[in-house]
């Protein structure tokens, strides 16, 4: 039987307010910068072309926390503005009936004076790597951007953020046409995507079926931005 949510006394709307596209783009940022100091200065025993997707999330949260947030490296980003970027935090999906979901990264927006789910907020990020052996349907998609559709990840909020780990030179176009397929995009729920003004970043759009806690009616569109990462 799932656990109702505890919200005596709690302030709260639903959704949580939008991230706005300024805030987002800032972090692609942060976590392309991160990427680039793992490539420039690569720990003792780091092959960065064939490192486990858990690995390199690891890594890249330790030079985004440990460095880039304590020293301001990127503009707009810092410890006045952002509270600790967590990897793998256990949260609950929607319905807690699985209490212990863990998206990769969470990074803490510091919007505690909003009324919000303080648990549930922030920019939740999912990596998965894009190759071959790993393709986009099924593991990217299906495995990933999913969770953030079926109210596992980021049920709360209407912002999300996919980031790809890329092998052989895939691009935008390949996650475009599955996007777009008349059967796939029944199965994402996807209303809209686009690459937009920015050639790294691609956005999508999908509609949430499930319904939100305490009678708070069916879970808005949530929009999502995929950033690739060149392995």
């Amino acid at each position: 039987m799932a656990i109702g949510f505890f919200t005596q006394g709690i302030e709260y709307k639903l959704p949580h307010p939008k991230i706005s596209l300024r805030i987002v783009l800032i972090l692609c940022k942060v976590i392309r910068t991160a990427w680039q100091l793992l490539e420039e200065t690569p720990p003792a025993g780091f092959v960065r072309k064939s490192a486990d997707e858990k690995i390199i999330t690891q890594l890249l949260v330790e030079i985004i926390e440990n460095r880039l947030r304590k020293n301001g490296d990127v503009d707009g980003f810092n410890c006045a503005l952002f509270g600790k970027v967590i990897r793998d935090p256990k949260i609950a999906n929607v319905d807690k009936m699985h209490p212990d979901k863990m998206p990769d990264i969470v990074f803490d927006l510091k919007r505690d004076q909003l009324p919000i789910f303080s648990d549930q907020d922030g920019l939740f990020v999912e990596c998965k790597p894009v190759d071959r052996n790993h393709p986009i349907l099924s593991c990217y998609c299906k495995k990933g951007l999913i969770r953030f559709v079926n109210g596992d990840y980021a049920w709360a909020m209407q912002d999300a953020m996919m980031v790809g780990y890329v092998k052989d030179n895939y691009s935008f176009k390949k996650l475009a046409s599955i996007l777009n397929h008349e059967d796939y995009s029944r199965i994402l729920n996807t209303t809209f995507n686009s690459s937009g003004d920015d050639p790294t970043i691609y956005i999508s759009s999908h509609n949430r079926y499930f319904k939100w806690p305490e009678n708070n009616g069916q879970a808005c569109p949530i929009s999502v931005a995929h950033l690739w990462l060149s392995m």
